[in-house]
């Protein structure tokens, strides 16, 4: 079979991994990075199942851990927590081995399968009817200060500030319902620790996420006849509405297609189970967006996510959280 994946980002390039450990031909198709690091948009933070993706790509996890979090600040609660960031460029860069990455057009008449990893794109498979997508800014600085690891929730979003390794920190915001430039200027968390030599920003740049959820970004596979599109990671919706965390759902994804390499429906049905959960999430973000009034079982979806996440927050503190998230 010839086999062509579009984007090469970390859930296309885990993919790839997969793939090629099974001896298959790939060609990995993707638009030139416009970004220092390469990535776009670039991220940091990650959460529990990371260690199980990458061994299954035969790496090792520990070389790509920058730091590991016991705690994060969520508006003025210190919640206790698991959290860790990583080193995406040098990850997606390892999954990549061996690829001669094209920068090209990607002929479909050339291939009997597709994969669609072109993430919120979604450039081969049908548009989505009720899409939600998060624009987000993001900043690596270098600073002598020592910044807590900290999220600020808002405008249907939240701005974050992660620690990366010796004085380097990853701060971001994305909002459904103000400028992301504006939320992150009002903080001062770049403009306070890089400003009259306290610090300096290494890069910047602006992206989008989306926020649909797996159930919301259907069809998963199209069958053109003589080639088939398959969808994976945020394409099709691989992302948490709430978390706006993708790079383990992505590479769950991608192990999910590789068991049902051979069975499209078994695939949709996989990934519908094994992402159920992102349904609530994405109500509950439904319910923000609508202004409508947010109840207890609101809160508990978002204390569900946040022990998916390993943080312990409390079901009072989830409801106060939550309505602060709108």
């Amino acid at each position: 079979m010839k086999i062509a994946i579009a984007g090469a980002g970390a859930t296309g390039s885990f993919l790839y991994r997969l793939l090629s450990d099974r001896g298959h031909e790939v060609d990995l198709f993707d638009k030139k990075p416009g970004t220092k690091c390469g990535l776009s948009p670039c991220a940091w933070g990650t959460s529990r199942g990371f260690t199980e993706c990458i061994r299954a790509s035969g790496l090792e996890p520990e070389k790509y851990v920058l730091q590991h979090s016991d705690y994060v600040v969520m508006d003025e609660y210190t919640i206790e927590a698991d959290l860790s960031t990583f080193d995406k460029s040098r990850l997606v860069k390892d999954l990549r081995r061996g690829s001669n990455i094209k920068y090209s057009f990607l002929d479909r008449t050339r291939y009997e399968r597709i994969i669609d990893a072109t993430g919120v794109s979604r450039n081969f498979l049908p548009a989505i009817e009720d899409d939600i997508i998060l624009p987000c800014v993001q900043w690596r600085i270098r600073t002598d200060a020592r910044l807590e690891n900290r999220i600020r929730l808002g405008g249907i979003g939240f701005a974050w500030c992660f620690p990366l390794s010796g004085h380097e920190y990853h701060i971001g915001c994305g909002s459904l319902l103000s400028d992301p430039h504006q939320i992150v200027e009002e903080l001062g968390w770049v403009r306070n620790h890089t400003s009259q030599g306290r610090g300096n920003i290494v890069c910047t740049c602006a992206g989008r996420i989306r926020l649909t959820g797996p159930q919301y970004a259907q069809p998963f596979v199209v069958d053109h006849g003589e080639n088939e599109i398959w969808g994976v990671g945020e394409a099709i919706g691989c992302v948490a509405p709430l978390a706006g965390d993708g790079i383990v759902p992505g590479m769950r994804s991608a192990q999910i297609l590789m068991k049902y390499w051979e069975n499209p429906d078994g695939y949709q049905e996989a990934i519908l189970r094994q992402f159920d959960w992102m349904k609530p999430e994405r109500e509950v973000v439904d319910k923000l967006r609508a202004n409508k009034r947010l109840g207890m079982k609101d809160a508990w979806v978002l204390r569900k996510n946040s022990r998916r996440m390993a943080m312990e927050v409390g079901l009072r503190e989830a409801r106060v959280l939550l309505e602060r998230l709108g």
